[in-house]
Order: structure tokens, then C-alpha cells, then sequence
């Protein structure tokens, strides 16, 4: 690509401005230990860690490496960004609207990581420990190697997988009977955390005049809760402890065939998750426990075509085999209680094919439309199955009429997919309750129209606003599946709905007010969204979507001192969900503080130690119970559930050999 520097900036722009180039100077103030690090430095950009559905289509992050996305998908984005050392890095490209020949998978804006191409050969390792106020630690440690011999790079880590609830800590928890007005009041103590392990590896080496990949993942992460309830009269607790196990193997493979560009990719998922609760209280004893295995398989090829230095062509075929195997058991008092769906096996069979165009029709537009167009089959065990078909069309236009600025329209079907845990009967006894699966659940569908407006400044500084509206049919929220003389709640399509979303993001360097190398970084989003209640007939928001969060994060670069302060200032949030026989109201308070400063002697050693939680937020459930349907049925029982949670000492050494 050719470059041309930007005015007064240490950034270049190429690709007709679309492209954002930052070199390794661009950090040098921060002495950054990771790319993560680097990312979250990008002056307009907002990480992405991606989803994890099934497939491999639509499931991507914002970041690419190499200009390829990373085909592990049982690693999260984020830990695959803090294993590539920040001297490994050439520059990072900021792709916004897209760029000719470089795949977006779906997304408006990419980060690119460019590594450097000379041998090399780095060890990393790190330690970090959380430590609570009340003494408990949860300790992580990795090991990670990297090896770069000409075009061939070889990496291998070793690492603890850890997990922990930050709202853990002492409460209360109050049982108020609407029908006569009594309350049991309880003392709450509440603890959660596990620690696990990690193994991935891959190699990449040249082949057939392009780039071959192997990658594998084996991941162990359990976790246990326990909840000590002590009221006047009587106690009780709450046990849970689950544990996920997933291993995977993929292949990739990218190249030129012809005057065309071939990527292919193979990928082996398993998956075995196990979850036993225990609610003990004096003469009545609750259990639950599930099971359930998973195996998913992937092949995906994808062909392009550059016929000028303005057009790209694309398209492909993904299929698809995704199978759970899973069973519930639930008993009172060692009595097994029937549950509808109790046990399922459900497999699904995907095809998809797809096609798009990426056409640069002048130096300042820029048009991306193209299609998916998906068919699957869902089989569940008794000889049930259903298909389903879904044209997935996309069209992104956008219009940069100078390099620091661009504006991007974009109109797009997005479909949900189905969560395959949803067949089968779940329970949570520390808060919802059990849950009876349904096997007819069919994907929501979302038609989502968005404009944004991006524009850089200052060198380091950016600010964007988003406007998103889309249409929902088939929302996904729970319905009553009738069993004996009632129901239990579970998992179902109650109709159509609405999102409204307005997020703004900005990076503002503070240079101005005297405060060299510093830096507020805000992120706001608001989201206002509506549906139909199906128990009382009213409109009403979305299960389970925050209406409003507000981040702050200042930061600044002593190089005097050879360290980074930072101080992140979070407003809590507040969420709503509904059930056909429950209310939930949770919410998180402000004000969430997280201080922190690391110090970086050498290039070699990273020292960090952070004070988070300083304010001690109060987390906040509280259920509103009804004898029968919500909007017919009588209020019966209002339930609070409050936990001050605890500040903890976040430590961290890092050492690159």
C-alpha cells in the first residue's frame, strides 16, 4: 500500500484514507507488554472479543493479525492478543469502512496487528495474583514461547485458567410474604472462584506458495460457589460447582490459486460441561445436576478476486455439524422431580454459501454489499427435526472525505442462533430457579439499520457516534410450558421487538490542560428497547438488556519515571428480566473504581499493581414472585438480595527472556 504521512501526525493513512497506520513510535511513551496493550491505545476504536456461537461466520472479533482472523475460537480474543509480545509487532493498521483485499468479517471497523518478519525467539512469563480483603487469593501464572525462524513461527503457552465473581463479600437477604406481611431476614456470606488450566499451541509455516496453520486448545476451567445464609430461627445454604472442559484442533490454509486468493479452514470443537448444585436447609434438601457434551465441526473455504485495484470479490461455503448431548436430574428431599425436557440430544446440520463485493467507486466512497445465505436442519432425539432458511443480506457504505474523517452507513440482517443448552432443562436454586427446556425454539431475527460518524484529531485523539435501530422478530425471552397442575418457566420466541442504540466513544489527550502524555478515554452507550409482555399484554423492555453504561478511563505516561497511572471510573448498571411468574430487577450502583500503576524498568520487566473495587460496590437482586401468570396473578413474595462486595490488591510481574 502505498503511504502518505499525515500532517503534524506519527500515524499514516493509506488505502484512500481508510486506513490508519500506527507505528511502533506511537507507543513508545507507554512501553506496552502486549498488542492487547496496544489495541486499547487506538485512538477511535472500541475492542471486540467477539462471539461464541457456532460457526465460524459472524463470530469474529475486531481484530485481525497478519490480516487474518485467528482461527482458534475456543481462545478468546483478548488472551490471544496478551500472548504476542509488543517488540513482536512492526505496526497496527486501523481499518475503517474496509480496505481492498482484507476479509472485515462483518465488522465496520478492524485493527490489524503486523508482526515483525525477523527470527526471533521469546520466552514470557508472568505471574499475578487477586487478593480480597478477606484473605482468599486466586493466583495465575503463564509460560509462553514464540519462536519465529524466517517465514515459519512456532508458539506454545502454558497458563492457569482462572474465574472469580467480583461481588463476593457479606449481605443480606430478605423473604418477604406479600400475603401476610411477614419477613425472615438473613445474614449472607457469599464466596466464588476456581482456578484451572490452559494448554494451546501452533505452528505456521509456508506451503503450496501460501501460509499453512495448525492450532490446538485444551482447556480445563472449574468453578464453585457457596452461599451461608444465617437467619434467627433457621439456616440454609446454597453449593454450586461446575466445571467446562474444551479441547480443539484447527487447520488453515491461505494462498494464491490462479489470479485468485484461496482460504480454507478445518475445525474439531469438543466440549464436556457438568454442574452440580445443593440448596441445604433444615429438612429440605434440593439438588440439581446436568451433563452435557458438545462436538462441533467446521470446514470453510472462501475465494477472492481482485480484478482491479478497486474491486475485490468474495465468496464461499461454510458447512457445519453441531451436536449436544445433555440431562438433567432434580430432586427434592430425594424425590426425583419430573422436568419437561429433562434430557436431549440435539444435532444440527449448516450449509452456507455467500458472496460480496467491496467496490472503491471514487477516492472518497467506498461500498461493501454482499449476502449469506444459511440452511440448517435441527434433529432432537424421538425423530423431531426442523429447517430453517435465512438470507443474511449486508450492505456497508462509506464516504471519507479526508483521512481523520469518515462516515459509514450500513443496513444488515443479523440472525440470532440458538443456544442448544436451551433445549434441556437448567436451574440456578441460588436465584431463577428451575427452567424446563423447549425444543421449539426458532432464531431471532434482526433487520439493524446504523449510521456512524468517526472522526481523529490531535494526533492521538478520536471520537465516534454510532445511531442503531433494528427490528426484531421472534425475540427470545421464556414462555410457560404447562407440567401437572402448573408450569415451569422456560426458554421461547414471545414476538417482535425493538432495540435503539446510541453509542459514543473518545479518546481525548490531555496535553492541553498540563498533564503531558495523558489521556481520558470514554466510552457511553444507551440502549432503549421494547417489547410486547405476552403475561400482561404491555410493552416493556427486553429481558436482560442495560439501558445505560458510562466508562472513564484516565491514564498517563511518566517517562521520567518509566510508568503508566491509570484511574477507570464505571457507573455500575441496572437490568430488568421477566418471567411469566417472576420480576427481576438487579442492579450495581455506582461508583466502580479501579486504580492502577505499572512499571516497566527495562523491556524485559513489567511490574503492575492495582487497588480495584476501591469503592466496594453493593450488588442488588431483587425478585418479585406471583401465584400464577404476571398481569392475572397476585404479587406472593419479594425477595432482596444484597451482597457489599470486597476490594482486592491485583499484583502482577512479567518477565520477556
Amino acid at each position: 500500500m502505498a503511504a502518505a504521512l499525515l500532517s503534524g501526525s506519527a500515524l499514516a493513512a493509506d488505502d484512500q484514507g481508510s486506513v490508519l497506520q500506527y507505528p511502533i513510535s506511537f507507543f513508545a511513551d507507554a512501553r506496552p507488554s502486549t498488542a492487547y496493550d496496544m489495541i486499547t491505545r487506538l485512538p477511535g476504536f472500541v475492542f471486540d472479543d467477539g462471539q461464541s456461537a457456532r460457526g465460524f461466520a459472524g463470530t469474529a472479533g475486531n481484530v485481525l493479525i497478519d490480516g487474518q482472523r485467528p482461527t482458534a475460537k475456543t481462545n478468546d480474543l483478548q488472551s490471544i492478543l496478551n500472548r504476542i509480545p509488543a517488540n513482536d509487532v512492526d505496526h497496527i493498521e486501523l481499518i475503517r469502512g474496509g480496505a481492498q483485499g482484507i476479509d472485515m468479517h462483518g465488522q465496520a471497523v478492524v485493527a490489524n496487528i503486523v508482526r515483525k518478519t525477523v527470527e526471533s525467539t521469546q520466552l514470557v512469563a508472568d505471574i499475578s495474583n487477586d487478593i480480597w480483603t478477606d484473605g482468599h487469593m486466586v493466583p495465575s501464572a503463564s509460560l509462553q514461547l514464540t519462536r519465529r525462524v524466517g517465514q515459519s513461527t512456532y508458539e506454545f503457552a502454558l497458563e492457569t485458567s482462572t474465574s472469580y465473581d467480583d461481588s463476593v463479600g457479606h449481605g443480606f437477604y430478605n423473604i418477604k410474604d406479600l400475603t401476610n406481611g411477614t419477613t425472615r431476614n438473613y445474614g449472607l456470606r457469599y464466596k466464588s472462584w476456581g482456578i484451572g488450566w490452559m494448554t494451546t499451541g501452533a505452528a505456521t509455516v509456508p506451503l503450496w506458495g501460501g501460509q499453512f496453520k495448525a492450532n490446538f486448545t485444551y482447556q480445563d476451567s472449574p468453578q464453585s460457589s457457596t452461599e451461608a445464609f444465617t437467619g434467627a430461627n433457621d439456616s440454609f445454604s446454597n453449593i454450586d460447582s461446575w466445571a467446562q472442559k474444551r479441547g480443539e484442533i484447527g487447520l488453515h490454509w491461505v494462498g494464491p490459486v490462479g489470479d485468485t486468493e484461496l482460504e480454507t479452514l478445518a475445525l474439531q470443537r469438543f466440549g464436556r460441561d457438568t454442574d452440580n448444585q445443593i440448596q441445604d436447609a433444615i429438612g429440605d434438601i434440593e439438588t440439581f445436576a446436568q451433563r452435557t457434551r458438545t462436538v462441533e465441526s467446521i470446514l470453510r473455504a472462501t475465494l477472492r478476486y481482485r480484478p482491479n485495484a478497486d474491486l475485490t470479490l468474495e465468496g464461499g461455503a461454510e458447512g457445519a455439524y453441531n451436536e449436544l448431548d445433555g440431562g438433567s436430574v432434580y430432586t427434592i428431599n430425594g424425590t426425583i422431580v419430573p422436568l419437561p425436557n429433562a434430557n436431549a440430544r440435539v444435532e444440527e446440520r449448516r450449509g452456507e454459501v455467500f458472496a460480496q463485493a467491496m467496490w472503491s467507486f471514487s477516492p472518497k466512497w467506498k461500498l461493501e454489499a454482499g449476502s449469506r445465505f444459511e440452511y440448517s436442519v435441527i434433529a432432537e432425539q424421538g425423530g423431531i427435526s426442523r429447517e430453517f432458511f435465512y438470507p443474511k443480506p449486508r450492505v456497508l457504505l462509506s464516504y471519507t472525505p479526508e483521512p481523520n474523517t469518515q462516515i459509514r452507513m450500513k443496513a444488515e440482517r443479523v440472525l440470532g442462533q440458538l443456544d442448544f443448552t436451551n433445549f434441556i432443562a437448567s436451574a440456578s436454586l441460588t436465584s431463577t430457579g428451575v427452567s424446563a427446556g423447549n425444543a421449539h425454539l426458532a432464531p431471532d431475527r434482526h433487520w439493524q439499520y446504523q449510521i456512524a460518524f468517526e472522526r481523529h484529531f490531535w494526533e492521538r485523539g478520536a471520537v465516534s457516534l454510532s445511531l442503531t435501530h433494528e427490528d426484531i422478530s421472534g425475540v427470545l425471552d421464556y414462555i410457560p410450558v404447562p407440567s401437572g397442575s402448573g408450569f415451569f418457566n422456560a426458554p421461547g420466541n414471545i414476538g417482535g421487538g425493538h432495540k435503539n442504540l446510541v453509542d459514543i466513544s473518545s479518546m481525548l489527550p490531555l496535553d492541553f490542560l498540563g498533564l503531558p502524555n495523558g489521556r481520558l478515554k470514554t466510552t457511553i452507550a444507551w440502549k432503549l428497547t421494547g417489547v410486547r409482555d405476552p403475561a400482561t399484554g404491555e410493552t416493556r423492555a427486553i429481558s436482560g438488556v442495560r439501558p445505560r453504561s458510562y466508562k472513564f478511563t484516565f491514564s498517563q505516561d511518566i517517562d521520567s519515571l518509566k510508568s503508566t497511572w491509570s484511574a477507570f471510573f464505571y457507573t455500575g448498571w441496572h437490568e430488568n428480566s421477566y418471567r411469566p411468574d417472576r420480576f427481576r430487577d438487579r442492579n450495581l450502583p455506582p461508583l466502580y473504581v479501579e486504580l492502577e500503576w505499572d512499571y516497566k524498568p527495562t523491556p524485559q520487566w513489567m511490574i503492575a499493581v492495582a487497588a480495584k473495587n476501591v469503592g466496594q460496590f453493593n450488588y442488588d437482586d431483587q425478585n418479585t414472585f406471583y401465584s400464577g401468570l404476571r398481569g392475572s396473578s397476585p404479587a406472593v413474595q419479594w425477595t432482596d438480595y444484597q451482597v457489599h462486595s470486597q476490594a482486592r490488591l491485583y499484583v502482577e510481574v512479567r518477565r520477556t527472556f
